[in-house]
């Protein structure tokens, strides 16, 4: 009996931390946020407060939050006109877990106002819009967009020569640039001149982008964005964000 228990000892062990390594690896949380009508709701920004990870739901009001604490994970759900809310969702390790979140409208009373674009925005679109008629690198245009009307940011990326999508890792869409793909080199990422780390192109929601400047090297990049500590010879993204112009909202 002893040289049995012995022998089976080792694998217990071995099982046991096996299953403890397990339940210590991150998962993934999917899901459809909509109303109390059931109506898909657009740019609900998702925090995993643990994780610090921030996603926005599609036009669909689907979202993906990859690489996330397994466990019990406080989400948080928030947008315009609607009641804030905090998800408790158990996560699996290695594994996505489903969920269905429904948000209350708040109503609000608003005055008639008028908002304009700040100054340092439109002097921001001149010069976007000066580069691109010079015809260095490539331009998405708001027009294209709600042309297209595509449900996530890289379907506008297809089209444009020398862009690659490809499935990173963590289950989010990373852009490359052909001429140094197979060194899996990731480009700059700039929101509004300033620049970010750890973005994903399908963070940003295609109805909150006014314009795309896509660089594929350091030629023709604007010489603000041509960082010495970065990584413009993997190429740079700019991303704008929608200028309101004038717009009136009413009670």
């Amino acid at each position: 009996m002893r040289a049995s228990l012995a022998a089976f000892l080792p694998i217990l062990l071995a099982a046991t931390a096996a299953g403890a390594q397990t339940q210590t690896r991150p998962g993934s949380v999917a899901g459809l946020v909509k109303d109390s009508a059931g109506t898909p709701i657009q740019g609900v920004e998702i925090v995993a407060l643990a994780a610090g990870r921030t996603v926005h739901t599609d036009s669909l009001g689907h979202f993906f939050i990859a690489d996330v604490p397994s466990g019990n994970l406080d989400v948080s759900f928030r947008r315009l006109t609607y009641a804030p809310a905090i998800v408790n969702i158990s996560v699996p390790p290695v594994d996505t877990t489903e969920v269905e979140v429904t948000l209350s409208v708040v109503a609000q009373q608003l005055k008639g106002v008028v908002v304009q674009a700040h100054p340092d925005q439109l002097r921001r679109l001149v010069a976007f819009e000066a580069r691109r008629k010079r015809g260095i690198g490539h331009f998405v245009t708001r027009s294209q967009i709600e042309e297209r009307r595509p449900l996530l940011l890289s379907d506008m990326l297809r089209m444009i020569p020398g862009a690659i999508l490809i499935n990173a890792d963590n289950g989010r869409t990373a852009v490359r640039f052909a001429r140094v793909a197979r060194n899996n080199c990731p480009p700059q990422f700039f929101i509004d001149g300033i620049e970010v780390t750890g973005f994903s192109i399908d963070d940003m929601p295609p109805s909150d982008v006014e314009g795309i400047e896509l660089y594929a090297g350091s030629a023709g990049l604007p010489p603000e964005y041509n960082r010495l500590h970065g990584t413009s010879i993997c190429g740079t993204v700019i991303i704008w964000t929608r200028i309101p112009t004038t717009a009136r909202y009413r009670p």
